[in-house]
């Protein structure tokens, strides 16, 4: 049973990495110059992921160890800040300069429809990252009181 959680979590891992490298690949196939590359390529795997663990943490391997989810209630906290603060750069970003910068080297029909899907597909995977980010530590609370009053994750 064991060895099958720890299967599953590598594999929802390697979903979300070839996941988040498809919905990059028109960025990167086109050689764009984003410099949002990185914090975008982490909103996307943390989007799946912290969604994946509101809805599927006792699904995981690592259910039923409190300090685990302890630790991660508290690194939650940064790491939503952070989160914060690359995607208020990346509105800054877009309301000073433009994503017509980062398109600037696409033929003109192609550089609407790119700069629509930048700003598309990183607003929602942002948002969703922060969102889900925000209540994956009311979710861990609520799974260890469960966890030491009734005995189940």
């Amino acid at each position: 049973m064991i060895k099958n959680l720890w299967f599953n979590e590598f594999l929802w891992w390697l979903i979300s990495l070839i996941m988040a490298i498809c919905i990059l690949y028109p960025i990167i196939y086109n050689n764009l110059t984003y410099e949002f590359l990185w914090p975008n390529f982490l909103f996307i795997l943390g989007s799946i992921t912290f969604t994946r663990w509101l809805f599927f943490w006792h699904q995981t391997p690592y259910a039923w160890y409190q300090l685990i989810k302890i630790a991660i209630i508290f690194i939650m906290i940064p790491t939503v800040f952070i989160c914060i603060n690359y995607f208020s750069e990346f509105k800054n970003f877009i309301d000073e300069i433009g994503l017509q910068e980062i398109v600037s080297n696409l033929k003109s029909e192609d550089q609407a429809a790119m700069s629509l899907y930048i700003r598309n597909e990183m607003i929602l995977f942002s948002i969703s990252c922060i969102i889900s980010g925000i209540c994956v530590p009311f979710k861990l609370i609520w799974n260890i009181w469960k966890q030491y009053n009734l005995g189940q994750v």
